[in-house]
């Protein structure tokens, strides 16, 4: 079962974008924005909740913090690409997404939940490959971001 929670993680932003046409680029930022907000600002976060009464645990609260910006971003940028050349690397962007997101959330569910993925088999591999998933995905994202920048429509 574990392994079936980290390949939904993994392939799961692959087949969002596929389907709704997303920017994966965008997408694969914006998760690196949520998880240096889970890592950076739960304390304060946490603190603030507290002082409204509500309590959520600090797992749940990186792995909200994490997803959300996301998934938000892969809805919101949806037909945003064709298919051709630059959506094969919208692709690319949206697997390294994936692995950056079983990457992010992996530590918070093993110890939020009953799936222990760090223990698979298929962890270990991904941890393997971490530098690699966590530089081609930033490298990929914002070549995409630079190079859609600079797109000019043609006047007819």
């Amino acid at each position: 079962m574990p392994d079936i929670l980290l390949a939904v993680m993994v392939f799961g932003p692959l087949v969002i974008t596929y389907f709704l046409k997303s920017n994966a680029a965008l997408s694969f930022l914006a998760l690196c924005v949520g998880f240096v907000l889970s890592t950076s600002v739960i304390g304060d976060l946490k603190h603030l909740l507290s002082e409204t009464h509500l309590s959520i645990a600090n797992d749940t609260l990186g792995a909200v913090l994490v997803l959300v910006p996301f998934l938000l971003t892969l809805l919101l940028s949806r037909h945003g690409h064709s298919r051709g050349p630059m959506f094969f690397f919208q692709l690319l962007a949206a697997l390294a997404g994936g692995g950056l997101l079983a990457l992010s959330l992996g530590p918070l569910l093993t110890s939020s939940s009953s799936f222990d993925i760090t223990n698979s088999s298929a962890w270990n591999e991904l941890t393997k490959v971490q530098a690699g998933v966590i530089g081609f995905g930033s490298l990929l994202s914002l070549l995409l971001v630079w190079t859609h920048s600079y797109k000019h429509t043609k006047k007819h």
